[in-house]
């Protein structure tokens, strides 16, 4: 499991995955989801300013190219796994991502990534280790789908709310008062 939390936040204005949510820091929550299932591993990438502490049962890895983009964490996230045949990779500004859904994305078979409602792919996703090679490659604001895995499946999630994404304040309070 990689969990990405690298990201600046310049659209929430800074501080984004240490925001409140439900009690706990935005980044939490995508974390508990993760600790729901018996990961091998479990690393959180952050970049070179994070607040965000040490966890149990994660490594922390910081990449200090984060501000290059989503590629160079994915990367760096990759190259810090040792003993796993398989990884997710999600991201720690969607909080609302089910463990019903991982599971979903761990039946898979191969590559497979979220199906978004306008028919893209995205985050969270799975891939075999065969992929993990080209996955440390990646740079910039490149992510996985950049990749041209055309045989990756597409998994919807339970539910489109899962898919919520916080990149603004107003985001975040959306989800706040939705509950």
């Amino acid at each position: 499991m990689v969990l990405l939390a690298a990201g600046q936040a310049k659209r929430f204005g800074g501080g984004k995955l240490m925001a409140e949510f439900h009690g706990r820091p935005l980044w939490e929550r995508a974390a508990e989801t993760a600790e729901a299932i018996d990961f091998s591993e479990r690393v959180v990438v952050i970049g070179p300013d994070s607040t965000i502490e040490s966890r149990l049962g994660w490594m922390r890895v910081e990449n200090q190219f984060a501000e290059q983009g989503m590629g160079t964490s994915i990367a760096a996230g990759v190259r810090a796994l040792t003993n796993c045949d398989r990884v997710i990779i999600m991201l720690a500004d969607m909080p609302l991502v089910s463990r019903t859904h991982l599971d979903r994305l761990i039946a898979a078979q191969g590559v497979a990534f979220t199906r978004y409602p306008d028919g893209s792919a995205g985050c969270p996703a799975i891939f075999p280790r065969s992929v993990f090679p080209l996955l440390e490659t990646l740079n910039g604001d490149r992510g996985a789908r950049s990749l041209g895995l055309g045989d990756a499946e597409l998994i919807a999630p339970p539910h489109e709310r899962q898919l919520a994404d916080v990149d603004e304040a107003c985001d975040l309070q959306r989800l706040r008062s939705a509950d």
